[in-house]
């Protein structure tokens, strides 16, 4: 409980103790929420995953994660199923704001989009900034997302759409850290990433990236080599990213079906970030492990997130880490390793088919407040 529960339970009986509980799910609500470390949903999560070998083309370097005790697929909706049974609404906000849209879920189940999804039509594509679990029936949700077409300002549709793309890791990192920044920056990314490729772009979309000869090429060389390896492993449910041996991020996902789901959009994108970074060598397997252990001990702040569940997130010179929470289990977890941080490099596959991420046992985190908190 916080302080100001235990201020207000002293002495008093179980009613007053019960007024209390809910009097915390209400400031946890409003997000003024625990910190959490390795005691946290996090901290549980990473303590109950494994890491494969490293497998490499073309200065790509793919980890993948398994998880000890995967539990059963959750029956939620993706954004481009949402879309093409017409579930969902994303339209832009009173005429057309860049930082934000409007979402709605038409249908009576749960929709989940991951941050990074990129937004095709309307006004202008964008990217959107954080996850997000809309329930059944949600209506005209507010989303943050930041612009990546710069040059275009004019309705090509009455509503955004989805080619089932997500940005870079480095647009994404921008986009999840929302900072004053952040907008400037994609831009110049998206430039930077059009150059790279010799995608001429009207525009300055960040679509066309994936459409210049090139990239489309080595992208679906990338794919045919390296898009069965989450089917490896039945209980698979994360990757490791590492550019010429450097890791650039982490995805871990609540279950091995949903990442399934989002498999193909992580692995594209990661073949276009390759594109012109080539580099010898793959990343060390026990560099991965560390990797993700290091998540573990983070304090991470916490709000409610946008519609189901809460944000958790961590921002320092070492890493950005992003997770959605719902039902005290981690949704998804980004992690975007600094650009200035190097990962260890090693050429060949590491000596063991798995190493556990974290050997010792770590207590079970417990919720603050009463049960059962979204």
């Amino acid at each position: 409980m916080t302080d100001k529960t235990n201020k207000i339970t002293k002495g008093m009986g179980r009613r007053a103790l019960l007024a209390c509980l809910t009097l915390d799910a209400a400031l946890l609500a409003a997000g003024t929420a625990p910190a959490a470390g390795k005691d946290g949903p996090i901290g549980s999560l990473i303590k109950v995953l494994e890491v494969g070998r490293p497998v490499s083309h073309q200065g790509l370097s793919i980890v993948p994660i398994y998880r000890v005790d995967a539990p059963a697929a959750k029956d939620w909706v993706m954004l481009d199923e949402a879309v093409r049974n017409r579930w969902i609404e994303i339209a832009e906000l009173d005429g057309g704001r860049v930082p934000q849209v409007r979402i709605s879920n038409l249908s009576k189940r749960t929709i989940y989009l991951m941050g990074g999804e990129i937004l095709t039509g309307a006004k202008q594509d964008r990217i959107l900034a954080s996850d997000l679990l809309l329930g059944p029936g949600t209506r005209n949700l507010v989303a943050p997302v930041f612009c990546v077409e710069h040059g275009r300002w004019t309705a090509v549709s009455p509503g955004f759409t989805t080619k089932n793309n997500i940005g870079t890791y480095d647009l994404r990192a921008r986009a999840a850290a929302k900072g004053s920044s952040a907008q400037s920056e994609i831009w110049d990314k998206v430039a930077e990433q059009n150059a790279r490729v010799g995608a001429a772009s009207p525009t300055g979309a960040y679509q066309d990236a994936y459409e210049s000869a090139a990239s489309r090429k080595s992208i679906a060389e990338i794919e045919s080599r390296m898009a069965a390896i989450p089917r490896l492993m039945k209980d698979t449910v994360g990757v490791v990213i590492a550019l010429g041996g450097r890791i650039v991020s982490a995805d871990i996902f609540a279950d091995p079906a949903l990442f399934q789901k989002q498999w193909p959009k992580i692995l594209r994108s990661s073949a276009l970030a390759a594109q012109g970074r080539r580099g010898e060598g793959a990343l060390k397997q026990e560099a991965a492990a560390d990797f993700l252990k290091g998540l573990a001990g983070k304090t991470y702040e916490v709000k409610k997130g946008l519609d189901l569940g809460f944000e958790h997130s961590c921002l320092d010179k070492a890493v950005n880490v992003q997770a959605l929470v719902f039902d005290q289990a981690v949704v998804h977890l980004a992690a975007f390793a600094q650009e200035d941080e190097d990962g260890e490099i090693l050429k060949g596959d590491g000596p063991e088919s798995r190493i556990r991420v974290i050997r010792d046992e770590m207590p079970s985190w417990r919720p603050t407040g009463a049960a059962n908190l979204r």
